[in-house]
Formats: C-alpha cells, structure tokens, sequence
C-alpha cells in the first residue's frame, strides 16, 4: 500500500510541477505579448500626434493663403491635394517652383484649354 501511495504522490507532484512551469511560460509569453503591443500603440500615438501636427500646420498655412487671396486681385491657383501628394508640393513653395514641377501633360492640358496647342499637335 505504501508503494501504491508514493507513486500518486509522485505523480500528483509531477503534474502540479508541470502546471506550474505551463502557467509561468503562459505568464511570460502574456507580459511580452503586453510589452510588445503598448510599444506599438505607444508608437502609433507619436505618429498620430505628428500627423496631427502637420494637419494643424497645413491647415494655418491654408487659412494664410485664403486670407492672402482674399486680399489680393491675382491669385495663383492652387493644385488639387492628390496633384500636390503626388508632387510631393508644400503650400510654402514658390509659385514658379509650383509650376515647374506641375507634370508636362497637365501644362498641355492648359495651353490647349487657352487655344495654345502643344508642339506637334496642330
């Protein structure tokens, strides 16, 4: 009887030495999981405050530039916002920088809107 009842023992003792080292690796692969994820959302709050940032600051220039217009008898016209991303155009540009950099189809697409044909196709 005293064998049968070492052995449960034993057993028991395994089982529970067992459970334990489960429950630790659960417990650490938990706070790297934590770790990892407040890293990111740490991460996507500084790029959602820098973002902020920029759209505060495009937002005063624009309000700059309206009241400018406002004040003035020639505006320049400003580009569309996919034309100015895809340009990589800030509003604290030159305007003949703004022109330069305006692609040679959209300058053709204007001279033939004011009767000027671009070259070869008259």
């Amino acid at each position: 009887m005293d064998k049968n009842i070492g052995e449960q023992l034993n057993k028991a003792y395994e089982a529970f030495r067992q459970a334990c080292m489960d429950r630790d690796s659960a417990v650490k692969e938990l706070q790297q999981k934590t770790e990892n994820y407040e890293q990111r959302i740490r991460e996507q709050q500084e790029q959602l405050s820098l973002q902020q940032t920029i759209i505060d600051k495009l937002k005063s220039q624009l309000l700059l530039v309206n009241s400018s217009r406002d004040n003035s008898y020639g505006c320049v016209p400003l580009l569309e916002d996919s034309e100015a991303r895809k340009n990589n155009l800030t509003l604290d540009q030159p305007h003949d920088k703004v022109k330069s950099r305006i692609p040679k189809e959209k300058e053709s697409k204007v001279d033939c809107a004011a009767g000027l044909f671009p070259k070869g196709n008259k």
